[in-house]
């Protein structure tokens, strides 16, 4: 027993150290705040931000009505995609979602902070070998999709270099989907975001990346030194919200097509169904982009 209590006490304290690392810790005040900031930055920077405010509307007569979470799913080129979301939700006064982030600014001072605030939680990139991180995270998302919140996560996992559309990841829809089919949540609505730049603001540093540079990490000192941006104009960007998709619809389509699935009780038909969605929701996006100047230029040079 005395062993048993210490490994308990060992797996509590570690489980904490997890949560703590994960968790968002949202603030309306220290939000309102940042998206202020935010505002402020983008309209030094951008010449102007278009929203489809016509799907925005549709977006929001969902959000009024939700069984479910609602989840946005936006295309992912820059570190700027999830903070637009949020300030474009935030100033069309709808709910701004908790969004799926990697650790990239976790351990950058301040910024780490401001983000959490704003409704960021922290995903590891691999849950490989640490089942004890896999099941809190798994259970901290589910119990998010559960209170209804609004979530937002980027379906291709990290930022495309090549401004290309990339294969969908699973883990984050997953568990989203076991939620529903384990009956733990009542609908979930996904609604894919397109987000279209003149220009990245990382774009400078893709070509190394892609010609084998390491990434470049991100630090406060970085982000201190970026304050150089404010004299740059990196065009437009046009943000569009696609035709969303209700799960409980999606998933009685697919059993249509094919009568045998039982996603209920068969995790293969369950995982099967997932994979579909994920496609779908990366083809929504593929439907969705735009053909930005920057976009033409670069294929008449391929020329």
């Amino acid at each position: 027993m005395p062993n048993e209590d210490k490994i308990y006490k060992e797996v509590q304290k570690e489980a904490t150290k997890i949560i703590e690392r994960i968790m968002a810790t949202y603030n309306h005040g220290l939000a309102r705040v940042f998206a202020e900031i935010m505002k402020k930055t983008f309209i030094s920077i951008y010449e102007k931000i278009v929203v489809n405010e016509k799907m925005l509307a549709q977006v929001r007569k969902l959000a009024e009505n939700k069984k479910g979470p609602l989840l946005f799913c936006p295309t992912h080129r820059s570190y700027i995609d999830f903070l637009l979301v949020s300030v474009v939700l935030h100033y069309y006064n709808m709910e701004v979602p908790h969004i799926c982030s990697g650790e990239d600014f976790l351990n950058i001072i301040i910024v780490n902070n401001l983000l959490r605030s704003s409704g960021a939680f922290f995903m590891r990139r691999t849950f490989k070998g640490d089942d004890l991180y896999k099941a809190i995270f798994n259970e901290y998302v589910t119990r998010l999709a559960m209170d209804s919140l609004s979530l937002e996560f980027f379906i291709e996992g990290t930022r495309s270099r090549t401004n290309k559309i990339m294969q969908p990841k699973y883990g984050f829809l997953s568990i989203l989907t076991k939620a529903y089919y384990k009956k733990k949540i009542g609908e979930l609505t996904f609604v894919p975001v397109t987000i279209n730049y003149t220009r990245t603001l990382e774009g400078e540093t893709f070509p190394m990346e892609l010609t084998g540079s390491e990434k470049v990490k991100e630090s406060l000192s970085r982000i201190v030194k970026a304050v150089e941006i404010f004299s740059m104009n990196l065009g437009s960007i046009y943000l569009d919200f696609c035709e969303p998709i209700v799960f409980s619809e999606y998933n009685a389509a697919q059993i249509a097509k094919n009568p045998k699935l039982n996603p209920n009780a068969n995790d293969k038909d369950r995982l099967a169904i997932t994979n579909s969605l994920g496609l779908d929701l990366v083809y929504s996006l593929l439907r969705n982009i735009r053909m930005m100047p920057t976009n033409l230029v670069a294929s008449m040079v391929l020329l």
